[in-house]
């Protein structure tokens, strides 16, 4: 299974953070790091190119989402079980998941509109 593969684009003042590969331990912790350095007050972290996902992996991330309160982050890209462990750990992942501002659109694709069906 390849390693972990973190790139981070700007986008206004968004800053995106695609993770592919293994997300496990140190890719977290790597990640962690980068979003306590992080200058934008927003990001988003695509998880939708990770192949497989490490449990303390997703126990890091969670611990390192609390400590950014001041920021705004958004997840994209997790599937039910990831949501779920990150519920355990303390992160509203489902509303991180669903951003309703025009900010979080993915570069080149258009924003996502919440609405009433």
């Amino acid at each position: 299974m390849p390693g972990c593969n973190l790139e981070r684009e700007v986008t206004g003042t968004v800053a995106w953070y695609r993770i592919s590969g293994r997300f496990e331990g140190a890719c977290a912790w790597d990640l962690a790091g980068r979003l306590g350095q992080e200058a934008l007050g927003e990001m988003v972290l695509d998880f939708s190119q990770a192949a497989e996902f490490v449990d303390y992996g997703i126990a890091v991330l969670a611990n390192a989402l609390l400590a950014l309160s001041h920021k705004r982050v958004h997840l994209r890209g997790l599937r039910q079980h990831h949501l779920r462990l990150f519920k355990y750990f303390g992160v509203d992942a489902d509303a991180l998941a669903h951003p309703a501002e025009e900010a979080a659109a993915e570069p080149g694709r258009p924003a996502e509109v919440s609405g009433v069906a």
